[in-house]
């Protein structure tokens, strides 16, 4: 069955799934003119996003029974933000898409079977793990997956650090000058780090430090607080 944000399509409405159609994700490659010969350097190579198509048919020769039917997977399938898409074939992971394209019907041939959905990731094209995983800092962990992972550094400080905090990995470092009480989080994919919400990236020694990187393999991180990380695919 195919799930989005916890509700199945096939129960919203009585369809058949003819097909679903996931895209590899978009690569765009970033090159340099050289000023003098003809020609590009290459520097980089990005992933985009990625597509779900879904083609479906609508078990119901009744025209009204069948426009009910369109209007509660237009309600299924929108929403304001981007949410969890599970597809047969896939236990244990997820994709974040957003609803980019809806079904188009004929008003002349409404019993056409043939229909389709689009869904698109934004932000993360890979399919992420179900499962959270954590370790504290200062002890090994090992990452597996096909691509970086979703990784978060929490701690929950009693009182205000008012000295140098910092976090280190092989010989990379990161450190803020000082930290307030509450709930620290630090988004290693988003390179943002927020107290209860607020950021503190004002604390941040911008001089001496090089945000930590998700990355895959065993590693250690030292400092204070728990790595949480949810691994990802291609």
């Amino acid at each position: 069955m195919i799930y989005f944000n916890g509700r199945a399509l096939e129960s919203v409405a009585p369809v058949r799934i003819a097909d679903i159609s996931i895209s590899p994700i978009k690569l765009s490659v970033t090159a340099r003119q050289r000023p003098v010969e003809a020609g590009a350097e290459f520097v980089r190579i990005r992933g985009g996003a990625r597509t779900v198509g879904i083609t479906f048919s609508i078990l119901t020769e009744n025209i009204e029974a069948r426009q009910r039917a369109l209007q509660n997977i237009t309600d299924w399938a929108r929403t304001p933000e981007p949410g969890v898409l599970r597809l047969p074939g896939n236990d244990g992971r997820y994709l974040e898409c957003i609803c980019t394209g809806l079904p188009e019907p004929s008003m002349r041939q409404w019993w056409e079977s043939r229909l389709r959905l689009t869904f698109t990731t934004v932000g993360n094209p890979y399919w992420t793990s179900d499962v959270e995983h954590s370790a504290a800092c200062g002890t090994a962990f090992t990452v597996l997956g096909s691509a970086e992972p979703l990784m978060q550094i929490r701690h929950t400080l009693p009182e205000t650090y008012g000295f140098e905090v910092e976090y280190s990995r092989s010989d990379e470092s990161m450190s803020w000058w000082s930290i307030p009480a509450g709930n620290l989080v630090i988004d290693l994919n988003r390179q943002t780090a927020a107290v209860d919400g607020a950021s503190i990236m004002d604390q941040y020694n911008y001089a001496d430090s090089v945000f930590l990187l998700p990355k895959t393999g065993t590693q250690t991180i030292t400092g204070i607080g728990t790595i949480f990380w949810r691994e990802r695919w291609q």
